[in-house]
């Protein structure tokens, strides 16, 4: 540490033998003399300490059902828990937690396997339209993402009879790789993250496949009162070309678990779970068109089962971790938010992400294509992380798969 500007200075020379004897002299050894006392230099000012910013977990709800996501409508105090086996439910302003669902579906749900009811999102003029959407397996274990309205009499309770399918989407042979998030973009579309169908490597190859909507990241505009309930955007990569699904915003995906636009930046990130050495994290702007994130060609940023691989065309992550010997580092990595709340304004512009087999709660900054800032926040005891939450102030969750919600706030 350098030293402070305003140290000790040196101690003065001490006065020659001479000069002493005749400063005594003059003193006249008479008991009327002052005596001589050397100045009293004052210490160097203290540089205060610079205050230590942590983070902690505060519990905000418990007894739910395996829940899985947690989010909120523009401006609204309420907060939607999502719980797998196929109900919402509502943690109020006043942190209750409401006994009767928001919305249950638990006789249409399949939780086989990796399924369930994984996800929701409300529409952006939900307040005025009380429309939102979910993102579930069905009973014959299919993809299903659903439209429903809110009760017009009742805000607390959705009217199940406004249930409609907007897309179905097949997912045979295998009952994991579901993916499950859905959210709006800026662009007011309804963006999904599919996952590539299940079993080990993708061995029917649906990431790479443009004529499959398994695997990818699509883009829907949901704004159309007629059958069907969705239309491609004209201006998705794919639109109206031959073979290829026009839904279909970027591919290569394994199974993006989780994702998030950050608005601020107009940055997309996705949380890739990966296969059996590496977790990866895809930073691009969110009017990128077409990226093709290499899966099953790369897994991260290493070839997957091959010494070389052709890697033109592709984009890589921005961020990754290894699981190390044993998962010692993490199996299973679990996507959460950038930060744009007001509680803690240090935490500004950082990605929060966890781990499923660790539990823990990390962060990072993305700037000018560039990570930095890499940091564990030492938060431990909480059990498996299965999805991050977002309530409408931009304040941030942890939800535990033992049936518990955390609020992420100053330690």
């Amino acid at each position: 540490m350098a030293e402070h500007p305003t140290s000790r200075p040196a101690a003065a020379a001490p006065l020659a033998a001479g000069a002493l004897a005749l400063l005594l002299a003059a003193c006249g050894g008479g008991g009327g003399s002052t005596p001589v006392t050397a100045p009293i230099t004052p210490p160097p000012p203290t540089t205060p300490p610079t205050p230590v910013f942590g983070l902690a977990l505060r519990e905000v709800a418990s007894g739910l059902d395996t829940p899985l996501y947690l989010t909120a409508p523009a401006g609204d105090p309420r907060r939607f828990i999502v719980e797998r086996p196929g109900r919402v439910r509502i943690l109020a302003s006043d942190g209750s937690l409401r006994a009767t669902p928001f919305l249950d579906l638990s006789g249409l749900i399949s939780t086989t396997g990796e399924g369930g009811l994984l996800s929701l999102a409300f529409h952006p003029g939900y307040a005025q339209n009380g429309r939102f959407y979910i993102y579930y397996t069905d009973k014959f274990s299919n993809i299903a993402i659903d439209e429903v309205k809110v009760t017009a009499s009742d805000p607390n309770v959705a009217d199940k009879d406004t249930l409609k399918r907007i897309i179905t989407i097949p997912h045979p042979q295998y009952t994991n790789h579901y993916g499950g998030l859905l959210a709006f973009g800026a662009d007011g579309y309804l963006y999904a993250g599919t996952g590539d169908g299940g079993g080990a490597g993708d061995p029917n190859g649906n990431a790479q496949n443009l004529d499959s909507l398994l695997g990818k990241l699509l883009r829907l505009n949901v704004d159309n009162p007629m059958p069907p309930l969705y239309t491609v955007p004209p201006d998705n990569p794919f639109a109206n070309q031959d073979g290829k699904r026009g839904e279909i915003w970027a591919y290569g995906l394994r199974n993006p678990w989780r994702f998030a636009f950050d608005p601020a930046s107009a940055v997309l990130y996705i949380a890739d779970v990966g296969q059996d050495q590496r977790e990866e994290v895809n930073i691009v702007s969110a009017a990128q068109k077409a990226a093709n994130f290499g899966w099953n060609i790369m897994e991260g940023t290493r070839c997957y089962n091959a010494a070389t691989c052709a890697q033109q065309g592709l984009t890589l992550p921005a961020f990754e971790y290894e699981h190390g010997a044993n998962n010692a580092n993490g199996c299973s990595i679990t996507g959460g938010f950038v930060y744009r709340g007001a509680a803690l304004p240090e935490l500004t512009g950082r990605y929060l992400y966890s781990d499923y087999c660790k539990g823990f709660l990390k962060s990072f900054l993305y700037t000018n294509g560039t990570v930095s800032e890499a940091k564990d926040w030492e938060v431990a005891g909480v059990g498996a992380i299965p999805a991050f939450g977002q309530d409408a102030a931009g304040e941030l969750y942890m939800l535990s798969s033992a049936g518990k919600i955390y609020q992420i706030v100053r330690k």
